[in-house]
C-alpha cells in the first residue's frame, strides 16, 4: 500500500533520483523503490527489524544523493522504534543534511526526539530549534517550539525555555510554559497553572497542575471556588466518578455552611452516577435553603430528573413543565445539553407518560408539543410517538390514518417508519406491499428497509432495488500550487516512512478551508495510507455520492486486525465496521460525553472488566486509544453480549446502554416481535443507535455483495441468558 503511494505521489522525487543516476538506474531504482516501500510498510506496522533490513537494501541499490538520504532516514526511524537512539541519531544526523528542504524539519524533529531520549537535551534542544526555522508557519513550528522547550528545561535552561514556547498555542504548551516559569519561580506560574486545573480537569495537563498546586509549589492551593470551577468542568466532560472524589474532599474538608454551589453539583454529580434518591436530598437541602437564589431552577431540574428516574410520574411532569418555563442554567451539563434543557423539558412532560405506557394520555400531550416546539430538536420525536402511541392502543383504523399523515409530511427515516408501519397495520396485503416497497426505496439500506424487505420476502416479494452510483470522476490535482505541493508533501512524508506525520498533514488540510477543493485526492491519499477517518470525512461532508467516495463512505478500517479479532472472537466482521463507524467515527483518540474512549467507544471500566475476563493486563491510561487494543477489547465485548443475547438489535442496546438496561428492557418486553421492541426501546439516544447501526451493517454486506442482514422482524424477542452484566 506504502510502495503504491510512493509511486503514486513521488514523481518529482523519482526525477531527481533518476537525474542522479541516469546510466543503467532501471534495476537499482527498481530495488530502491521496492524496499523503500517495504520499509515503510514495516514502520507503519511497527516491524522495527523488518524496516531496518528494507533500509538498508535501498541505500545499497541507491546509496548516493537524495535517494541514499531517504534510505538513511529510513534506516534511523527504525532504529528509533526499536529503542537504538545512539543508532538513531547517527542515520538521522547524516540524512536530514542531505534530504530536500521539505522532509528536513521531520527529520530533524525526530533526531532531537532521540537526543532527548539518549541524555543529550542541549542538543536536542537545537535541533529542534533548526526543525523550527525550516518549518513552514502553523502547527508544525508550533510542536516543534513545544519540543524545543522541553528540552531547554530538561538542559537546565528556564529562562529560554519559556520564552520559546507560545503558551496560548494549545494545552501542553501551556504546561510547559507554567513548568519553565516555575523553574524560574516566576509568579505567573501560579495562574497558568490553575488555569489548566480548572479548565482541563480530567486531562494529563489538568491532572499534573492538580499535583502541582496540592504541593504548593506555585502558591496557595486552589481555594473552594476554584475546585468547584473544576468540578464542573469534570461533570461537563462525563467525568462523575472524579467530581465526585473532589466533592467529597471539599464536604470532609469544609466548613459549615456547605456552599450552594457544591450542594447542586452534589445532585448533579449523583444523577450522573445513577443515584437519583441522594440527588435529591441534595437538591432538597439547597431548595430549602435562603441563599440557594439563582439555583432555583437548577434545582427543579435535579428534582424533576431524580422523580423520573424513582417513577413519580406526576411530580416529574409538573417539574419538568417549571423548568420549561423557568428555562435555567445547570451547572456541570454540557454546552449541547444546556442549550436543548428548555424544549427537552417540555418534551419529557409528554413522553414520561408514553415511557410508563400511558399511551392515552400521552399521545395528545406529544402531539401538543409538536404543534408548540415546531423547531425543537425532538419535535419529530413527539409526533412519532404520537403515531406510535395511538397504534400501540390496538387502533388500527386510527392507526394507520396517523402513520399515512406522518408519512406524508415527514422524509428520510421518519417517513420511512410510518410507511413500515403504515405496512404492518394495513388493511389489505396489496396495500401492505406497497408501504413496505415505498419504506425500502425511501432510505436504502436503513433499518426500515432491512424490515421492510424481510417482510416482502415472507410475502414472497422482491425489494426494491437502490438505483446504481456513478462511478465517480478521477481524482486530478488541486489547481492551487500551494494545495497541490502541500499534498505532494504529504505523499513524500508517507513514503519516507514518516506516516504519522504525512496522515498528520492530511489531516489538518482536511480539517482546514482546503478541504472542499481537495477532497477526493485527500481521502484518496488517506485511504491509501490506510487511513479510514479522513476519507470518511471526505466522504460525508464534501463529495457526491459515487461509487468511488461510497467506499470512502464506509471503509474497511484496520481490515488486518477487524477480520481476524472478529473470526476468532465469532462476531460479524461487517457488523463490528458498522459499530465502529457509529461509535467514534473512525477516530482513534475520540472520548464521548459519557466517558467512553477510542474507535470502539469503550468506558475504561468496562475495558478493565473485560480484561480481566481474558486474562489480559488492565488497560493504561492511554491504551484504549491504541487502535489494536481497543478494537480487540471491543469486538470481545460484543462476541460477550452475543453469548446472552439471542438477537443482533439486543446486542447492539445492551452494547449502547448497558446489559442491565438491555436486560430490564428485554424481560419487560417479552415475547414481543423484533421490530416492536426495537420502537419501545425507551433511550432515544439507543433507539436511534440500533436503526443505525443495523443500516450501516446492511451498506456493508451490500458493498461486499452480500445479501440483507439476515433479521426476522417477527421473531420474538425472550429475555436473555446468563453472562456478562456490566
Amino acid at each position: 500500500m506504502i510502495l503504491l503511494l510512493l509511486r503514486h505521489a513521488s514523481a518529482v522525487t523519482l526525477g531527481l533520483v533518476l537525474s542522479t543516476h541516469p546510466a543503467g538506474a532501471a534495476e537499482p531504482l527498481s530495488a530502491w523503490l521496492d524496499a523503500m516501500g517495504s520499509a515503510a510498510q514495516a514502520l507503519q506496522s511497527g516491524d522495527a527489524r523488518s524496516a531496518r533490513e528494507a533500509a538498508l537494501c535501498a541505500e545499497a541499490a541507491l546509496p548516493a544523493g537524495e535517494a541514499g538520504a531517504r534510505a538513511i532516514l529510513a534506516r534511523g526511524l527504525a532504529a528509533a522504534r526499536a529503542g537504538r537512539d545512539a543508532e538513531a541519531v547517527a542515520s538521522l544526523r547524516r540524512a536530514q543534511a542531505l534530504l530536500p528542504l521539505p522532509l528536513r524539519p521531520y527529520a530533524l524533529r525526530h533526531l532531537s526526539s532521540a537526543l532527548s531520549r539518549s541524555g543529550h537535551p542541549g542538543l536536542a534542544a537545537a535541533a529542534s530549534a533548526e526543525a523550527g526555522l525550516l518549518a513552514a508557519p502553523g502547527p508544525d513550528r508550533a510542536r516543534l517550539a513545544l519540543s524545543e522547550s522541553r528540552a531547554l528545561l530538561a538542559a537546565g535552561l528556564p529562562g529560554p525555555a519559556a520564552r520559546t514556547v507560545e503558551p496560548a498555542a494549545d494545552v501542553p504548551a501551556l504546561l510547559a510554559f507554567a513548568n519553565a516559569l516555575l523553574a524560574l519561580h516566576d509568579g505567573r506560574a501560579g495562574p497558568a497553572y490553575r488555569t489548566l486545573f480548572v479548565e482541563h480537569a480530567g486531562e494529563p495537563e489538568g491532572e499534573e497542575a492538580a499535583r502541582v498546586l496540592a504541593e504548593g509549589l506555585a502558591g496557595p492551593p486552589p481555594s473552594t471556588e476554584e475546585r468547584l470551577a473544576r468540578v464542573e468542568h469534570l461533570l461537563a466532560s462525563a467525568r462523575a466518578g472524579k467530581a465526585w472524589v473532589e466533592l467529597e474532599r471539599l464536604r470532609a474538608e469544609g466548613a459549615e455552611p456547605v456552599p450552594p454551589r457544591a450542594l447542586l453539583l452534589r445532585g448533579v454529580a449523583l444523577l450522573q452516577l445513577g443515584r437519583p434518591a441522594e440527588a435529591e436530598a441534595a437538591a432538597r437541602e439547597l431548595a430549602a435553603r435562603a441563599d440557594a437564589g439563582p439555583d432555583a431552577g437548577a434545582v427543579e431540574w435535579v428534582l424533576a430528573q431524580a422523580a423520573a428516574r424513582l417513577g413519580r410520574l406526576e411530580e416529574a411532569a409538573g417539574r419538568y413543565r417549571r423548568v420549561a418555563t423557568l428555562r435555567p442554567t445547570v451547572a456541570g451539563l454540557p454546552a449541547a445539553q444546556q442549550a436543548d434543557l428548555a424544549d427537552d423539558a417540555a418534551f419529557l412532560a409528554a413522553w414520561l407518560w408514553y415511557d410508563a405506557g400511558r399511551f392515552e394520555k400521552a399521545a395528545p400531550l406529544l402531539a401538543d408539543f409538536a404543534r408548540r416546539h415546531p423547531h425543537a430538536r425532538r419535535e419529530p420525536d413527539a409526533r412519532w410517538f404520537e403515531a406510535w402511541a395511538i397504534a400501540r392502543l390496538g387502533r388500527a383504523a386510527a392507526g394507520r390514518r396517523a402513520m399515512a399523515i406522518l408519512a406524508r409530511t415527514a422524509t428520510g427515516q421518519l417517513r420511512a417508519a410510518a410507511l413500515y408501519w403504515g405496512g404492518r397495520l394495513a388493511s389489505s396485503s396489496d396495500q401492505a406491499v406497497s408501504l413496505y416497497a415505498a419504506a425500502a426505496r425511501e432510505t436504502p439500506d436503513g433499518w426500515y428497509a432491512v424490515l421492510a424487505t424481510a417482510r416482502l420476502a415472507e410475502m414472497g416479494r422482491a425489494a426494491p432495488q437502490p438505483a446504481p452510483l456513478p462511478a465517480g470522476a478521477p481524482v486530478e490535482k488541486p489547481a492551487d500550487p500551494r494545495l497541490a505541493a502541500a499534498l505532494a508533501l504529504a505523499g513524500d512524508l508517507l513514503g519516507a516512512g514518516l506516516r504519522h506525520d504525512g496522515l498528520a498533514l492530511l489531516g489538518r488540510l482536511s480539517s482546514s478551508g482546503a478541504a472542499r477543493a481537495a477532497a477526493a485526492p485527500l481521502a484518496e491519499m488517506a485511504a491509501f495510507a490506510g487511513d479510514a477517518e479522513i476519507p470518511f470525512r471526505m466522504a460525508r461532508d464534501y463529495l457526491p455520492p459515487t461509487r468511488r467516495s461510497d467506499r470512502w463512505y464506509y471503509p474497511e478500517a484496520l481490515p488486518g486486525s477487524v477480520f481476524p479479532a472478529a473470526a476468532g472472537l465469532g462476531v460479524d466482521p461487517l457488523l463490528a465496521l458498522a459499530v465502529m463507524r457509529r461509535e467514534s467515527s473512525f477516530r482513534a483518540r475520540v472520548r464521548s460525553a459519557g466517558a467512553a474512549e477510542g474507535l470502539m467507544q469503550l468506558r475504561p471500566e468496562t475495558a478493565e472488566r473485560l480484561a480481566g475476563i481474558f486474562g489480559l493486563e488492565p488497560p493504561g491510561p492511554d491504551d484504549l486509544a491504541d487502535p489494536t487494543a481497543n478494537l480487540w477489547l471491543g469486538i470481545a465485548y460484543l462476541g460477550l453480549l452475543g453469548s446472552r443475547f439471542a438477537l443482533v438489535p439486543p446486542v447492539l442496546a445492551a452494547y449502547n446502554a448497558g446489559p442491565a438496561r438491555a436486560l430490564a428492557w428485554s424481560s419487560a418486553l417479552s415475547g414481543r416481535p423484533l421490530d416492536e421492541w426495537v420502537e419501545d426501546i425507551p433511550y432515544r439516544e439507543t433507539r436511534q443507535y440500533v436503526r443505525s447501526v443495523v443500516g450501516d451493517w446492511a451498506h456493508y454486506r451490500r458493498l461486499r455483495g452480500e445479501r440483507s442482514p439476515p433479521l426476522d422482524p417477527s421473531a420474538l424477542v425472550l429475555p436473555p441468558g446468563p453472562g456478562i452484566s456490566f
